[in-house]
């Protein structure tokens, strides 16, 4: 049973990435502006003083205008990916442009030797990528687990707050129940779940 959900969750993968890199720069922006519109909107957002992003990369939703913004306004932090633990540490950040460095996988994340480390009970918000969510809140990845890991880890309290653009929310989810977690909410361009 577990290879038919694994074999699901890799096909769905595979047609999530397609309709995304399919997207035009041109489509992506104004998509990635109307989600982080509605995100700024929010008083989950408008309320959190630390809050944890991630830095976009190819057809993931271009949060970078809002990340920016919260630089100057918020304390603002972004992951590390750890490959020997496999887990994402947190690290603050004071400018987009300045204090990143390309690490695992080619994804900027700060420069962990010059950005100070944030114990994860800091944070008050985190914003979550995805490939894919339903409309219970589950979340499909992209296969490594390491949002999973760290979303199991937040208490309560922090709030957990998934991005994507309409066409990616499913009415249904192949999920693990051991290992894939949910988040609080869900902001597209269109509507929050």
């Amino acid at each position: 049973m577990e290879m038919v959900k694994s074999h699901s969750k890799q096909q769905l993968r595979k047609q999530m990435l397609a309709k995304l890199v399919a997207l035009t720069k041109k489509e992506l922006r104004r998509r990635s502006k109307n989600v982080e519109a509605k995100l700024s909107s929010l008083s989950i957002y408008k309320d959190s003083e630390v809050i944890m992003f991630y830095h976009p990369i190819e057809g993931e939703v271009d949060i970078k205008g809002i990340i920016r913004k919260a630089c100057l306004e918020k304390k603002v932090c972004l992951p590390v990916t750890d490959l020997i633990s496999k887990t994402l540490k947190i690290f603050q950040i004071n400018s987009l442009d300045d204090e990143l460095v390309r690490g695992t996988f080619g994804i900027k994340e700060p420069n962990k030797e010059k950005a100070k480390e944030l114990d994860i009970n800091e944070i008050d918000t985190i914003i979550v990528p995805g490939l894919a969510y339903d409309h219970k809140r589950n979340r499909l990845g992209r296969g490594g687990g390491f949002y999973d890991r760290l979303l199991e880890k937040l208490p309560n309290s922090i709030k957990k707050v998934g991005v994507a653009f309409d066409f990616q929310i499913l009415e249904n989810l192949p999920v693990n129940p051991f290992t894939d977690q949910r988040v609080d909410l869900i902001v597209t361009e269109d509507r929050t779940i």
